[in-house]
């Protein structure tokens, strides 16, 4: 199944939990990236660079001058200015996008262009990460995508993230799946990863898992069937593979929204399975 993309309205957000519930608080990471002050710098010195040629080809030269001379002089000031201003507001709008962010025990709080926004881990139904770091999560379809910084300051904190997403999110869904419901992940079929608009609006596919059974696309298998995820770093493939050797699906790398709760909760899930009755 292939859903449409759909509009995401931060008045839709879920309902903010209590403080309580977020636990004690890990890191906070305030608007901002790495090269920004270098950025600034470059920005300001082209500014002053174009504001010095506007007075210097503002002074009396002498006579001999070319016109010619003067009128790049006024140029080159011309397109220092709108250079520093272009990438002045450039750097505005980068840093505009950085979310500011609170991570806590249970949960993350962050603020960005769309408002204040807080979510449980249990509550986010897709994360995309790269090697085991958080870097972009939305609490669902109808909601916004918020992308996370990747600092080497915030490195260890986005990896503590991911890890309290997958265990918190696998609890409460396998509670769910124990309890014979269906539980829905999305993934992305043609591509292991897209630009950050591409991320925000291409459609994705649905894969779902119950206590019993995976199904993605047209197929299923009962999950005592799945012998394990091969992922290979050569191929950027993930493939499902039955235990008779034979593959049942394939994958790129990180087309699965929240990935390693998936793992997690088929790994969980097949393992509470009761034995199967042996061949007669």
């Amino acid at each position: 199944m292939t859903q449409q993309p759909e509009q995401t309205n931060p008045a839709l957000a879920a309902p903010a939990p209590d403080a309580d519930a977020l636990g004690a608080l890990i890191g906070s990471y305030d608007k901002g990236f790495p090269q920004a002050s270098t950025l600034w710098f470059m920005a300001a010195l082209l500014f002053a660079f174009g504001i010095f040629v506007f007075w210097r080809s503002a002074q009396n030269l002498p006579d001999t001058t070319p016109d010619g001379v003067v009128y790049i002089l006024y140029a080159i000031g011309v397109i220092a200015l709108a250079l520093g201003v272009a990438l002045g507001c450039f750097i505005r709008r980068l840093v505009a996008e950085q979310p500011a962010y609170d991570v806590f025990e249970h949960g993350i709080r962050t603020c960005n262009r769309y408002g204040e926004q807080t979510a449980l881990y249990s509550d986010i139904e897709d994360m995309f990460s790269h090697n085991n770091r958080a870097m972009a999560f939305r609490i669902s379809p109808r909601t916004p995508w918020i992308f996370l910084g990747y600092s080497p300051d915030q490195l260890a904190v986005l990896s503590e993230l991911h890890d309290r997403h997958r265990a918190q999110r696998a609890k409460t869904l396998f509670q769910q799946a124990m309890d014979g419901k269906t539980v829905l992940f999305r993934y992305f079929q043609n591509t292991s990863w897209r630009a950050k608009n591409m991320l925000m609006n291409f459609p994705t596919s649905e894969l779902t898992l119950n206590k019993r059974q995976l199904t993605i696309g047209d197929k299923s298998i009962d999950l005592d069937r799945i012998d394990h995820i091969d992922i290979s770093a050569w191929t950027l493939k993930k493939t499902f593979l039955h235990k008779d050797g034979s593959i049942f699906h394939t994958m790129p790398m990180n087309a699965v929204l929240s990935f390693d709760v998936l793992y997690l909760l088929l790994m969980t899930l097949q393992a509470v399975q009761p034995p199967q009755p042996a061949p007669q």
